[in-house]
């Protein structure tokens, strides 16, 4: 793992690439930005992978990039990590152990599964829950009290 280094460091997009420049332009190497703990750690450590998803720099925030690069980095990890939040629980129910969701969220209907709750359920906090899918698609649910009622009585159904 490489630590955050104390020079200057850009990045850059060139077509749909992101490229990692801390010296001369001719230095530049394409890279992949992730959080370094996606559900309880984002807005803190990235990492910057190399095309073999070896880690070619940790940040400990985004705040060691200039603006211009801060705005590429917030934009590329809000792409790769869109969630979208569950607002609405419209029907749930669970069969063979698979639990079939319907909901509504911040960016329109859904309808998922999630196949194992032991390891696709994961409580951020006792109120704050999000889900996986089987493709690998995450639901937040920010806070279980705050839904209405009846979008309660269903998540209960299955978690």
């Amino acid at each position: 793992m490489s630590a955050e280094p104390t020079g200057t460091i850009k990045l850059f997009r060139k077509l749909d690439q992101i490229f990692l420049l801390t010296g001369s332009e001719a230095d530049a190497r394409p890279v992949k930005l992730v959080w370094a703990r996606p559900v309880s750690g984002q807005g803190q450590e990235v990492s910057l992978l190399d095309d073999k998803k070896k880690e070619v720099l940790m940040l400990l925030n985004l705040d060691a990039l200039d603006p211009t690069s801060r705005k590429i980095a917030e934009d590329e990890l809000g792409r790769r990590y869109l969630m979208p939040r569950i607002v609405r629980v419209l029907r749930t129910h669970a069969h063979v152990g698979t639990r079939y969701w319907q909901v509504e969220t911040n960016h329109g209907p859904r309808h998922f599964v999630v196949r194992n709750p032991n390891r696709d359920v994961v409580w951020v906090t006792d109120d704050h829950v999000v889900l996986r899918d089987p493709l690998g698609n995450r639901f937040e649910i920010p806070s279980l009290i705050a839904l209405d009622a009846a979008s309660r009585a269903e998540v209960d159904k299955v978690i």
